[in-house]
């Protein structure tokens, strides 16, 4: 008996090579009918046999591309038409988008055989992709996706490509942003010295310049990236000097696993993520000889490096000519966004590069490369610290239908959220709000992503900081507003993220978030949800001399904590105050001891810069929670075990944690000879210690930590152990970051359960 199978599918279905399978599915079934692309996602009516088209339903779900994922679906039987054939339509695009948007994929493994084989028509060639890679997010104009809807749209496609895009039995069959050294996009090679060349030209002249010390920029996907040596200490200080970056770790890139294992300890679970669909770079422990092959100016004094392996054709070829690693750090100055625009990146990297590496497709939206870290206790599980590039803009899926709802993010490591349907739409990466280009780059991205997603938000949430960028664009926008706490929203993205129900202990702890009672938070226990809260424990509070001052100087803080400890007789010769010149140093500490110009804290955040000064570890923040690693990379190299700081819980409404204590401790450590490394140790135990003495007097089983302090591994991984041994639930973020740049989906899940949304 002959039947007709409606099937409509939701999520990450377009770009992907959905089609093409659906196509093949049903020929191998003998199923007539069409596919296609339309607003919503996937379409497909197939005609025939009852059965057959019973296994065309369950194929379509259990054989599914690797890079989809089927959101929702759903099918009726309807009455056959006379379908003759099974073929693939135009898209629909009636009615707003409903797709999910893929993100941008690494190289596939046949893709990347092809650049290496010399009979191959596109051996060596940087834009080579199929269904299963290559460029999605970037190039995107417009939904549903097709080639017309993208930056692809210029390039003609040659006859054998044309042939490809139209054989269902080929890979490339329906890939969008299919192209060949004939009809594709091509290199550039500009410079100040020696002759511009083009193709393959370029590309070599690129390697000798590397080769020769020099710097190159580099259009890669998302943006430009700064191209060295990393093995030459003089370029890699050269890079820093040009780029105002004089501490942050650069990231490597290297041309295969073998030689990147031989700088870094790789956990078996982290090599799909290396070479996987999404490549980010992965923050890895390094061998005890990756100085003999990594410059010192690369990462100085971190004991990981930041590591990732090629992830465009154009990557896979350069490194493979190169056959070492390379720096690939964003094309940007420092605090600035990422270049993509060729204009724009010609002006602000001229000065920085000795030559331009560049192709004619346009970068539609930048995406920085996504930064994840590894935790491995108890349990082994990669942590986001960026989301931008592979994983940008998947949605998160709320427990129910919410209203259109845009959450603005913070001030610094800054993303934006909407809502559409039960889908939490995350941007890429934005970067710190504090410079002109970055604020217009947020703007730029805030109305491409609702004019492609086709959202129309009917409500705003935003940080209850006055004083940010994003409250302040939130009131421009003319709609209904939620203010939303900052350690509130950082609760609520934990337990959106790990579909938490119920009462919720939050340790959310970072540097700077602004309290309702108009201090700056940073320390916090709070017990609630995404609907409320309430504050159960804080630190004792101490000052920040001279303010914002202080977060860049932190042995400002270090005075601050022993002033707090000690009163105005504090030692002043301890390792981290020696170097500071008195008459430097007693107007802060007058300042601390007055008040004036000194906001008071409970930040955990300025807690460690403060420790780490007054350890003399780190005295400044030439870039941000410089000191803080400082003190986590010291208390490594002591080792996981440690006797704790003291850090007493004392009685109150809330609860505080008593800072002077622990500064007391430190400073009676540092007068009996103990190694720095000893110390910074028991500051972590204490603070670990502390927290669980929280969670047992608050008595709620389920443990949220959130906040940029949860980016320390050492923390991080001995308080999961210690909670879970007291048989406590605690659960920290994966698919999202630990720092604000979480905060814009907590705002949304915050706002979700307001009394506002309510009335949407």
């Amino acid at each position: 008996m002959r039947a007709r199978l409606e099937i409509r599918l939701v999520g990450t279905v377009q770009g992907v090579g959905f089609r093409p399978f659906v196509h093949r599915l049903a020929r191998e079934e003998r199923l007539d009918g069409w596919v296609r692309n339309d607003g919503d996602g996937v379409t497909v009516e197939a005609e025939g046999e009852h059965a057959a088209l019973l296994r065309l339903l369950e194929r379509v779900h259990r054989e599914t591309p690797p890079a989809a994922l089927i959101y929702a679906s759903e099918h009726r039987f309807l009455d056959p038409v006379g379908h003759a054939g099974f073929e693939i339509r135009e898209s629909a695009a009636a009615g707003p988008p409903k797709v999910w948007v893929l993100p941008d994929l690494a190289t596939c493994a046949a893709c990347r055989a092809e650049i290496a084989d010399p009979s191959d028509r596109r051996h060596r060639y940087p834009f080579t992709n199929c269904t299963h890679c290559g460029p999605r997010f970037t190039i995107i104009e417009g939904l549903p996706y097709d080639r017309p809807r993208t930056s692809m749209r210029t390039f003609t496609m040659c006859a054998a490509c044309a042939a490809e895009y139209a054989d269902p039995s080929d890979r490339r069959f329906h890939a969008q942003p299919v192209a060949c050294p004939a009809c594709g996009p091509r290199l550039a090679w500009r410079a100040a010295s020696g002759d511009p060349a083009t193709g393959d030209a370029a590309l070599r002249a690129a390697v000798r310049a590397i080769d020769d010390g020099g710097i190159v920029a580099l259009k890669g996907l998302g943006g430009y990236h700064l191209v060295v040596d990393a093995g030459d200490d003089a370029a890699v200080a050269e890079l820093r000097r040009r780029k105002r970056r004089s501490h942050k770790a650069f990231a490597v890139m290297y041309p295969d696993l073998a030689s990147l294992a031989a700088d870094v300890d790789v956990p078996p679970f982290a090599e799909p993520l290396l070479t996987g669909s999404q490549a980010p770079i992965l923050l890895l422990p390094r061998t005890a000889d990756s100085a003999a092959r990594i410059a010192p100016a690369v990462a100085p004094d971190s004991p990981y490096l930041g590591v990732f392996l090629p992830y465009t054709p154009l990557h896979h070829v350069l490194l493979a000519d190169l056959g070492r690693p390379v720096v690939a750090t964003s094309g940007n100055l420092s605090d600035e966004p990422i270049q993509h625009d060729d204009r724009e990146a010609a002006a602000e990297l001229g000065p920085i590069a000795d030559g331009f590496l560049v192709h004619d497709r346009p970068i539609v939206r930048p995406a920085d490369d996504s930064v994840l870290h590894v935790v491995t206790r108890p349990r082994a599980r990669p942590q986001m610290l960026r989301r931008a590039r592979g994983y940008a803009p998947l949605p998160l899926l709320a427990p129910r239908e919410l209203p259109p709802i845009l959450a603005v993010g913070g001030q610094m490591n800054v993303t934006l959220a909407f809502s559409r349907g039960r889908e939490v739409v995350l941007s890429q990466h934005l970067g710190d709000m504090e410079g002109y280009e970055a604020r217009e780059a947020y703007r730029a991205t805030l109305r491409d992503l609702l004019g492609l997603y086709g959202v129309e938000p009917r409500l705003v949430a935003h940080d209850l900081h006055p004083d940010y960028f994003t409250t302040a664009l939130a009131e421009e926008l003319g709609l209904p507003r939620v203010a939303v706490q900052h350690h509130h929203a950082h609760l609520a993205a934990c337990m959106l993220e790990n579909a938490l129900e119920g009462e919720t202990l939050g340790l959310t702890w970072d540097g700077t978030g602004y309290g309702p009672d108009r201090t700056v938070w940073g320390g916090e226990c709070l017990l609630g949800d995404a609907g409320a809260y309430r504050r159960v424990a804080t630190l004792t509070p101490f000052r920040l001399p001279g303010g914002e001052k202080a977060v860049e100087e932190t042995w400002r803080v270090a005075v601050a904590l022993l002033h707090a400890a000690y009163g105005d007789a504090f030692p002043r010769d301890l390792p981290g105050l020696a170097a500071i010149d008195p008459r430097t140093l007693e107007p802060v500490a007058a300042l601390a001891g007055s008040g004036l110009g000194s906001p008071s804290t409970t930040s955990v955040g300025r807690l460690y810069d403060g420790l780490s000064a007054l350890l003399g570890l780190s005295l400044v923040n030439t870039h941000q929670a410089q000191s803080a690693q400082m003190l986590e990379y010291a208390a490594w190299r002591h080792g996981p075990a440690a006797e704790p700081l003291p850090l007493p819980v004392l009685d109150g409404d809330p609860l505080r944690l008593d800072v002077a204590a622990t500064v007391r401790a430190a400073v009676e450590r540092v007068r009996r000879g103990d190694a720095v490394e000893a110390i910074a140790a028991s500051f972590h135990h204490a603070l670990a210690g502390a927290a669980v003495e929280v969670a047992r007097r608050v008595g709620v089983a389920q443990v949220a930590m959130a906040g940029g302090v949860f980016c320390n591994r050492y923390l991080t991984e001995l308080l999961l152990e210690r909670l879970e041994a007291e048989r406590f639930r605690p659960h920290v973020h994966g698919l999202l970051p630990p720092t604000d740049g979480s905060l814009a989906a907590g705002q949304l899940w915050v706002a979700a359960s307001s009394a506002a949304a309510s009335r949407l």
